[in-house]
């Protein structure tokens, strides 16, 4: 079941008088049934669990104790009184999961979103209230706002598309990010971090013995993807053949889950994965399914972020999403899983500041020598080259990853609007943290964007248990050097399942790719693309250079470069936008 609710929080204090009331608010969210009903809090869910007199805490969505698989139905009342005390501190502590919470103090309100949980938390001001909702639809209707698109946020949001923010491009509604803390009075607003990374990348906390991590590695997958699925009687695993879906089906298979596999196929031979899919459900004694990805079941024109805050849907997923959810129906399956965001949290990077780790930690030792030789063959470059420029990465620049805006065919005044936008946390290093670690942890924000920006209106329940608070905290713990072997990448993930693998997975170093497909989605809608970004809602708002685009829309004949990505990244924002009106 998808975690839905609906929250009512009174701002104004108890002797202001007459001021609006919740009822008028959550008369909008009617199916949803009570879970709590106070003076200042309201929240109406499908899922959860309220505190021992309903009126001052609430925990929607699963939330599991440290190391257990089975959620929590209820709490004892020494365990609210932890969550109380803390002001939901010990939920981020003490437990993980899916979940938003709600802790009524003597003077304000706070609510925490788990970290990396796939349940929303949006809010927005209404008069004397503060509501807050899981899905966009439940927020603008309770709250009476008007669905108009914030152009500067738009703006910032298109440059950096896999930031969680807490801005979102709906004017006047705000997102609560996972591990933050927003604490709600009278007086108003405040927000916390309670839950980063880099409270995990102290070297004091790392596991520098290899069997160790990656026993720590298997423990932490296993026990988020029992978590994650055992409240299903079956599930839908989409295998693509690579490393990161196999490690998913060992699990599914090791808890002796009901799933089957589905595995689509492209009409060009990088995308044709099914050998490597084949070897995987071998393995596990998992059905395999396979289905061909259909340019047919593209319309450019269409969002499938509509009823989102933001625009983080790509349209070339919507082949996968019809195909994954028929196929989900007709084998009685109650969720989709997959491998999403294993390169991120298994540290699929070759960088030179695994190097500059090895230096800063002991110099130039036989473990520097050795991870420069293997990144010298994955990456087919001299062992002197990267030498040199790992000593320039380790002593003479910045901890802080660079990551460019995605600025290209945007015009001069909405480059100002970007520059005006706050750096995510992830990317601003404490001083003692090493640069590989740094580079792991600019990682996680894309992974983090796709754990949490999750439409709650989605038919199917989608599932990514690799990135889940466990996996990352464990991950976090192990050093950059231990993730390349000779030959390899994510080694410690390797090294943690090779007995499961199949060898030609566990040995693999290429996987399939998406762009072939995305480029065939270009050159069949040139026209209509041309049609939507030079008369459309971002050229009205001043967000593209339309001249730019143009020129670009008028090279003849098959793409050439990759141009083409970000254009359909702006055809995506366009159709999301357009659906806002």
């Amino acid at each position: 079941m998808r975690a839905r609710f609906l929250a009512v929080i009174r701002l104004a204090g108890p002797d202001a008088g007459v001021v609006e009331r919740p009822d008028s608010a959550t008369a909008t969210a009617e199916p949803l049934p009570v879970l709590v009903r106070g003076d200042r809090l309201t929240v109406l869910s499908n899922f959860g669990i309220a505190g021992p007199d309903t009126a001052g805490e609430a925990v929607v969505g699963e939330l599991f104790g440290r190391g257990n698989t089975q959620p929590a139905h209820a709490l004892t009342e020494t365990e609210w009184t932890g969550i109380r005390q803390s002001r939901g501190l010990a939920l981020v502590e003490r437990y993980w999961g899916a979940y938003v919470a709600f802790i009524v103090g003597d003077s304000e309100v706070s609510i925490v979103r788990a970290p990396l949980g796939d349940v929303g938390c949006y809010y927005a001001r209404s008069g004397d209230m503060l509501i807050v909702a899981s899905d966009l639809a439940l927020l603008l209707a309770a709250s009476g706002r008007a669905r108009r698109i914030s152009m500067p946020a738009l703006a910032r949001h298109i440059a950096y598309p896999e930031w969680r923010s807490g801005e979102t491009c709906i004017d006047g509604v705000g997102e609560l990010r996972g591990g933050d803390r927003l604490t709600v009075s009278a007086a108003g607003m405040r927000c916390e971090t309670l839950w980063s990374p880099w409270a995990f990348a102290a070297d004091e906390r790392m596991i520098d013995d290899p069997d160790e991590a990656a026993r720590a590695i298997r423990n932490a997958v296993h026990l988020g993807v029992r978590a994650r699925a055992a409240c299903r009687d079956r599930t839908l695993l989409l295998l693509s053949g690579g490393l990161d879906s196999a490690i998913v089906a060992a699990s599914l298979a090791r808890i002796g889950a009901d799933f089957v596999c589905l595995n689509l196929v492209g009409d060009d031979p990088a995308s044709d994965e099914r050998h490597y899919a084949g070897l995987v459900a071998d393995s596990v004694g998992a059905g395999l399914l396979t289905r061909r990805f259909e340019l047919e079941r593209i319309d450019v024109r269409r969002s499938g972020a509509a009823h989102m805050p933001y625009p983080v849907h790509r349209c070339f997923t919507q082949a996968q999403d019809s195909v994954a959810m028929e196929v989900a129906n007709e084998e009685g399956a109650q969720a989709i899983l997959d491998g999403g965001g294993g390169d991120n949290v298994f540290f699929a990077v070759r960088t030179v500041t695994i190097l500059a780790d090895c230096l800063i930690a002991g110099g130039f030792d036989r473990r520097f020598w050795a991870a420069t030789r293997t990144l010298g063959d994955l990456g087919q470059t001299s062992m002197f080259a990267l030498a040199r420029k790992a000593a320039y990465r380790a002593w003479f620049r910045s901890r802080a990853p660079r990551l460019a805006a995605g600025t290209a065919f945007l015009t001069r005044a909405v480059r100002a609007a970007i520059a005006e936008g706050t750096p995510h946390p992830w990317l601003m290093p404490p001083r003692h943290v090493l640069p590989g670690r740094a580079s792991h942890i600019a990682l996680l924000v894309p992974a983090q964007n796709l754990a949490e920006a999750i439409n709650a209106q989605a038919p199917a329940h989608a599932i990514s248990p690799l990135i889940t608070q466990p996996v990352i905290e464990a991950c976090l713990r192990v050093p950059s050097w231990l993730w390349l072997e000779p030959g390899l990448d994510r080694a410690a993930a390797r090294r943690a399942f090779k007995p499961v693998l199949p060898p030609e997975i566990f040995h693999r170093r290429s996987k399939g790719t998406p762009t072939s497909f995305v480029a065939s989605i270009f050159d069949r809608n040139r026209l209509a693309i041309r049609d939507m970004l030079l008369g459309g809602r971002l050229a009205v708002l001043g967000i593209l250079d339309v001249n730019a685009v143009e020129r670009a829309l008028d090279i003849a004949g098959p793409v050439r470069d990759l141009r083409f990505v970000r254009i359909m990244e702006l055809v995506d924002a366009e159709a999301w936008a357009s659906a806002q009106d």
